[in-house]
């Protein structure tokens, strides 16, 4: 018997997938243009990012996969078409935007880093939402694309 609900396997892996080459392509991107359009800081060469030293672009296409799970399992809920992109776009400015400002510090925090800033960055307090806008117009354009299979 089919299962109706809205987290099946299939939903989480077309999420991961989704999200996480939306970093890859939409998120990278939009700091790449960024860059090129001289809004220094943007980019940053990091070592590793602790405690075990994940290269950022592995951590961040993790992350990424895991948000399109949740965006994925919200999915059917939302209106198709042109407004289904709008949802994507607002999906990453609000939901991805505060977890930025406020969820990561608090986990960071609890490993045991200090001096972290709780809320938007009045220094750069844009370039996460543009960019997390890119990665929610991204997964979301994915997740219309991808082979559902039937």
């Amino acid at each position: 018997m089919a299962s109706s609900s809205v987290l099946n396997s299939k939903t989480v892996i077309l999420g991961f997938i989704a999200g996480a080459l939306s970093v890859l392509i939409f998120h990278q991107l939009t700091i790449l243009a960024l860059n090129n359009f001289s809004f220094a800081g943007v980019y940053r060469m990091a070592p590793g990012v602790p405690p075990f030293g994940v290269p950022p672009i592995l951590n961040q296409m993790f992350w990424g996969g895991m948000w399109g799970i949740v965006f994925a399992a919200i999915s059917p809920m939302l209106p198709r078409g042109f407004m289904y992109l709008v949802c994507g776009l607002l999906f990453g400015v609000i939901i991805l935007g505060l977890a930025g400002w406020y969820l990561v510090p608090f986990i960071k925090s609890l490993f045991g880093q200090t001096g972290l800033r709780y809320g938007p960055n009045p220094v750069g307090w844009w370039r996460g939402p543009v960019i997390n806008c890119m990665w929610g117009l991204g997964t979301a354009i994915l997740l219309q694309y991808l082979p559902r299979g039937r």
